[in-house]
């Protein structure tokens, strides 16, 4: 997804955003977490990367093709929680977060998640209530050397969108950022049904 960012300006970088999909892509979100938590706020390695990376989504925003800004997605049964958002410090002065935080709630939308949830560091609470965040409470709490308050904001669903085991098979099998085009198995259905495999029962003939 391309993401314009001030309309009508011809000089203005290309921003895209994507799900990263590949191993390079994982390592590139990898890199800009290192590059600002551990290099500018000094987070320790084993605090930044937590043991919850392989169970996430990740996303990943690009400025002219270079990696800027990635986040992580965890997902939770009523609401997808937005953690480790990163932007390198160059990029900082494009205006890049909010845009990057819808892009996050469109995708957690369609998906059929009715809330964001974040922690937020003490010094963005204001940034985050202008992005229609709300605190979800009083309750301050501190890891990793900084100060945090818990942030929410309801997303709008469409029921008639919301992926169900009655939806189709075939939606089911696009890529996570990609549910409104046709992916590749789709392609494959060309093909036809030749069950190559029939009759074959794990390395044995079925009888």
């Amino acid at each position: 997804m391309t993401v314009q960012l001030a309309a009508g300006l011809s000089n203005h970088p290309a921003v895209t955003i994507k799900l990263a999909s590949t191993s390079d892509e994982m390592l590139q979100c990898y890199m800009l977490r290192a590059a600002v938590y551990m290099g500018e706020q000094h987070c320790p390695y084993w605090e930044e990367f937590d043991g919850n990376d392989y169970s996430a989504s990740h996303l990943i925003l690009y400025v002219d093709g270079e990696p800027a800004a990635c986040m992580r997605l965890r997902w939770f049964a009523t609401f997808a929680k937005f953690e480790r958002a990163v932007i390198l410090k160059r990029y900082r002065s494009l205006g890049l977060f909010m845009p990057f935080v819808e892009w996050a709630k469109e995708f957690a939308r369609k998906k059929g998640y009715p809330k964001a949830y974040l922690h937020s560091q003490h010094r963005l609470w204001q940034i985050m209530e202008r992005g229609g965040f709300h605190k979800v409470d009083d309750r301050i709490f501190h890891f990793s050397d900084h100060e945090y308050g818990a942030f929410a904001c309801d997303l709008s669903v469409d029921p008639d969108h919301i992926p169900t085991v009655f939806t189709d098979p075939m939606v089911l099998n696009r890529p996570e950022d990609q549910l409104d085009a046709p992916g590749v198995l789709e392609q494959s259905m060309e093909r036809g049904a030749s069950n190559p495999h029939a009759g074959w029962d794990g390395g044995r003939r079925a009888n």
